[in-house]
């Protein structure tokens, strides 16, 4: 009986082995599944650095790293998959500039939550910002005279970036576009929406631990930003006349589990470029300035628990 071991062993290996190609060959279809009552962990890392440049020419070069958690809580999931997902982002960031004799400075990054909701494709409908009983609504951005706050209030932004799964079950190696837009999170119960434009590809399927993952690989492209950043500043009541204009690239790798149908953990480099002007009030002398900035990010997003 000794000597029949290694030929089913081998055996079993053949037949593993033909299930996975096959499965390789079929089509598959990804979905988010969540579970009303789920609560998901998720932990994020952010390195990046910030080129801003003066109407007079003067650069400044800001470098900054964080670390992150976010936490999904699954309130309710309708009859059609989508889920309502209450998201709290907490973390720190540390903010530095690459010169001698400069030390990082580190702060928290507040901790925010969300109301969001989120179809299985990936795609966010909606997205308000959340107050429990006695708690108050974050204060209103003061990025203008303290870049610090801008990063770590940002930091929640780059925590909520919509997934892109395709519309419909592919084989590896194929592709999807989509054009769309999102909604955007921003300060005093704002709203705003963007365009966003994604090309996708469903690159191979991996076993880690025993787990089937689908690996995508995304491209995608928010042409404009302008609305979005004048609108996080709220610069009107102050008397300060801000328009903006600019855009966001992104990639991001993927690995889906097919299994409990999340997102394993994620892979995402970043680019924006914005180019703003300022008008100041005439109070504290009027004056018109412009800068133009230019930020890189990566980023790694890691499923640490899902409960139950």
């Amino acid at each position: 009986m000794k000597h029949l071991w290694l030929p089913l062993m081998v055996l079993s290996g053949i037949l593993m082995g033909l299930l996975f190609a096959t499965n390789q060959d079929q089509p598959i279809s990804l979905r988010l599944k969540y579970q009303p009552g789920q609560t998901l962990n998720y932990k994020i890392t952010i390195e990046g650095k910030t080129n801003l440049i003066s109407e007079v020419g003067v650069a400044t070069d800001l470098q900054f790293k964080g670390e992150l958690t976010q936490e999904q809580v699954v309130k309710e999931v309708a009859s059609d998959g989508t889920a309502t997902l209450q998201v709290t982002v907490s973390g720190k960031m540390a903010l530095s500039m690459p010169m001698v004799g400069t030390q990082s400075n580190e702060q928290k990054v507040p901790t925010t939550t969300f109301l969001m909701k989120l179809m299985p494709d990936g795609k966010i409908t909606e997205i308000k910002s959340f107050k429990g009983e006695g708690e108050k609504m974050p204060e209103q951005f003061q990025a203008l005279q303290d870049p610090m706050q801008l990063l770590t209030l940002s930091a929640t932004a780059w925590s909520l970036l919509q997934i892109n799964l395709p519309p419909k079950p592919l084989k590896v190696g194929e592709t999807w576009e989509l054009i769309g837009t999102i909604p955007a999170p921003l300060p005093a119960g704002q709203s705003a929406s963007t365009k966003i434009s994604s090309k996708g590809k469903l690159v191979s399927i991996e076993r880690k631990d025993g787990t089937e993952l689908a690996v995508l690989e995304v491209q995608s492209e928010v042409p404009e930003i302008g609305e979005l950043v004048t609108k996080s500043f709220q610069l009107k009541e102050m008397g300060i006349d801000l328009q903006a204009k600019g855009g966001t690239k992104a990639e991001t790798k993927h690995w889906f589990d097919l299994a409990k149908g999340l997102i394993s953990s994620s892979e995402i480099k970043t680019e924006t470029k914005i180019f703003a002007v300022i008008q100041m009030p005439e109070n504290v002398g009027g004056g018109v300035m412009s800068m133009q900035a230019q930020t890189q990010i990566k980023s790694v997003i890691e499923l640490v628990s899902v409960k139950p």
